[in-house]
Parts: C-alpha cells; structure tokens; sequence
C-alpha cells in the first residue's frame, strides 16, 4: 500500500507542477543517473519483491487456513505425502506460516517462495496412499490374488473412508534376498488436508494387511546376515 501510494503522489506532483507551468523535465533527466545507480544496487531485490506480488495478486496459490508444502519443482515428492505447513498470514511481503507436526511458526518473504513448487493441501482431493509389502519369493500366486481379496473386501466395506483399492501390483523383485514387494495403492476420501482421518485410516489398512499376510503365510523374513567376530590384535596366523 505504501509503494502504491509513493507512485500516486509521485506522478499527481510532477502533473501539478507541469500545471503550474513548471518544466521539470531537465531535473528529471538528470536524476536518470542517480536511479539508475540505484537500479544496480537494488534490482535483484526489487525482482524478488515483483516476483511476491505476483504470487499474490495473480498466480494465488493458497488462502489462510490451507496446509502448504514448499519443494524444489525438479525433485521428486513424497509418495506419503509432504510435511506440511499451515498459512496463518499474508501480506504484500511475507506468508507466515505455522508447522502442522510441531507448532513450530515460519516467515516466507513472498519472492522466495515465487519459484518453488507449492502443494496446497486444501486443493488436493481425494488423496492417495500407499503401502508396502514383502512376500516370500516362492509364494504361490494364488494366495497373492487371496491376499489382494481380503484388501478388496476391506476396502469396499468402508465406503466413508475409502473410494476404491487403486492399485496392487509387484513393484520389486530381489531373488538374492529372497523376496517380492508389492505396493498397495488406495484412495482416501478426504482431502490431504483433512491429514488426521487420512493417516488413521492408512494405519488400520496397514494393520489389516499385515494381519492377513500372517494368516497366509506371506510374510517375509530377512535371512540372518553373517557376523565375523575378530579380537582386537588377534593374529591367525599364530
């Protein structure tokens, strides 16, 4: 507000006095060098600041209340989802932000935010989870089809929570170690903002599933590793 109302009295003056008969462009001119001195020195910073009112006025990527994630656009995100941040307060220069897991509270200046990735949890409907599992290498296949019936069954018997399984298929096979691991995908019925339900409904599918993996015998076990035990200053050779 206050810059805007720098440039309005700023161009209201130099119209009065071209009023008033008053040939201010000379003077004009000749601040060209002194503004542009100044250009150099403040031009990176008046580029953030042009960059934070951008994301305000135009591009508004989130509203107080909504849970945020900041990340760099060329890394890859959490497949379980982001930490996230609740927008508290906005103004022309800075967010300030509040973190969901510790309370913890944060100042953004506008412009540094401008070319991050900004998931916004609020506008994220319907979220995806995933689980993973690992299966014993030489499990029968038929148990593995028994296996992704069950989740079925307790997918579709809670339609308050879950839309549908989405997916269950063999992600990774690891013959050396013995195992096969598939991933679980579902979709929740809450947005990701709405985190609690998500996560208490992600926990109780994983329970089931690894309820279910005993019962069928799927479980994998990590083979015991080898251990070379050696006294200090111990010489074989003797």
């Amino acid at each position: 507000e206050r810059v805007i109302n720098f440039f309005y009295f700023f161009f209201v003056g130099i119209i009065a006095v071209l009023i008033w008969g008053i040939n201010v462009f000379p003077f004009l001119l000749s601040s060209t060098t002194y503004f542009l001195g100044l250009s150099f020195l403040f031009g990176a910073a008046a580029s953030n600041y042009f960059e934070g009112l951008l994301l305000i006025f135009l591009r508004r990527p989130y509203d107080i209340g909504d849970r945020i994630a900041l990340s760099l656009p060329f890394l890859d995100t959490n497949p379980d989802g982001s930490s996230t941040w609740f927008v508290e307060k906005v103004s022309l220069f800075t967010t300030t932000v509040r973190f969901a897991t510790t309370n913890e509270v944060a100042t953004y200046s506008n412009g540094s935010i401008a070319p991050m990735r900004i998931i916004n949890a609020n506008r994220s409907p319907k979220a995806i989870i995933h689980i993973l599992m690992k299966f014993w290498l030489e499990t029968p296949f038929q148990r593995i089809k028994v296996f992704r019936t069950a989740l079925e069954n307790f997918v579709n018997a809670r339609p308050r929570e879950w839309v549908a399984l989405v997916g269950f298929r063999a992600t990774r096979v690891e013959a050396d170690f013995g195992y096969v691991e598939y991933r679980i995908i579902c979709q929740h019925r809450e947005a990701w903002q709405n985190i609690g339900p998500i996560l208490q409904s992600k926990a109780d599918l994983s329970s089931f599933s690894l309820e279910v993996s005993k019962k069928l015998d799927l479980r994998y076990v990590s083979p015991p590793m080898p251990v070379k035990l050696t006294a200090p200053g111990f010489n074989h050779s003797g």
